[in-house]
């Protein structure tokens, strides 16, 4: 199991930077449609995609020469990577010894479970799945784990 804990964690880090490379692509969510597609006329344009793009390639460059260089990237990805690595572990080291046991796992895994499933009926149904909302359950499931000096209380 903890090779599964490493693995699972380690593919979350993974997904994550890799939305975070910054490299132009076509949206496929209508919701990142609609905000490319600035007209409003169901069609993304290139003089609507290329401000987008320029946006991303200007988040990269640290410096402000226009071009990104090989350093700048990393030290983009490096970040964000330790950011990611910070979000985990203050969701997930519930006990704050610096690594993640099954028994934190377990207890989170059930509270996400529990918490979307909005019938109880010990299940979940495409509709509660999507209906889910991550950043509210987090910050509900982090204000309970975390020592009340923390969190206010």
């Amino acid at each position: 199991m903890r090779k599964t804990i490493v693995l699972a964690a380690g593919l979350a880090v993974l997904a994550t930077t890799g939305a975070l490379a910054s490299e132009p692509y076509l949206p496929r969510a209508q919701r990142s449609f609609e905000k490319v597609d600035a007209n409003r006329d169901g069609k993304i344009a290139i003089v609507e995609f290329t401000p987008l793009a320029h946006r991303r390639l200007a988040k990269l460059d640290a410096n402000g020469d226009k071009a990104v260089s090989q350093a700048e990237i990393e030290t983009r990805l490096q970040e964000a990577l330790k950011r990611r690595i910070d979000r985990m572990m203050t969701l997930m080291d519930a006990d704050r010894n610096g690594s993640i046991s099954e028994a934190e796992l377990d207890k989170l895994v059930a509270d996400m479970f529990n918490t979307a499933d909005s019938d109880k009926d010990g299940g979940l149904s495409m509709a509660e799945v999507q209906g889910f909302k991550r950043g509210a359950w987090r910050k509900a499931f982090l204000s309970q784990m975390l020592p009340a000096k923390l969190n206010g209380n």
